[in-house]
């Protein structure tokens, strides 16, 4: 996706915060050398091409754009945050780089458009297996803490404001 959206001058971007569930393989990041070699072996393990900045050690890149793990921001020439998800899916990313150029493309037509503020549910790919194999990766800390999360998160409900998610 990121070379077939170059040709229209958009920069693909990966921001290496912290660690998720950090395990004795890869732990929490104690000096920016760590976390650069987590960051080269990340990319190197899964083949990413595009661009990988790597955050600060006190994280201030990822605390101003949200804490979570795998978020997507959709950032318009004037830093203007034009889209925004909380998980990483290629099909919604395309979907709304597309509606910007739509956008774009009914403004140039003579459209008066206006901003609005919308919200939905997205769906993305679910793999379990493959995510424990990641978390394995990493080492049994990190598998623990994700299963003491995920009982941390069943106990919290829902949260006020938002959309409900169900399977």
């Amino acid at each position: 996706m990121a070379k077939e959206f170059a040709r229209k001058n958009i920069d693909f971007i990966f921001l290496y915060t912290r660690e998720a569930h950090p395990g004795e393989n890869y732990p929490a990041h104690r000096s920016f050398e760590q976390k650069l070699a987590h960051a080269r072996a990340f990319r190197e393990h899964f083949k990413v091409e595009r661009p990988i900045l790597v955050d600060d050690l006190a994280g201030s890149g990822h605390n101003l754009y949200g804490m979570l793990p795998n978020m997507t921001y959709l950032i318009g020439r004037s830093g203007k945050v034009l889209f925004r998800a909380e998980w990483t899916d290629p099909p919604t990313i395309e979907y709304a780089i597309n509606y910007v150029f739509q956008s774009r493309s009914r403004r140039r037509d003579g459209l008066r458009l206006a901003p609005f503020y919308a919200e939905f549910v997205g769906y993305r790919w679910n793999d379990p297996a493959k995510f424990q194999e990641g978390l394995r990766r990493a080492g049994q800390q990190a598998v623990d803490d994700f299963a003491r999360t995920t009982q941390r998160w069943q106990k919290q409900g829902p949260r006020p404001g938002r959309i409900e998610l169900s399977e």
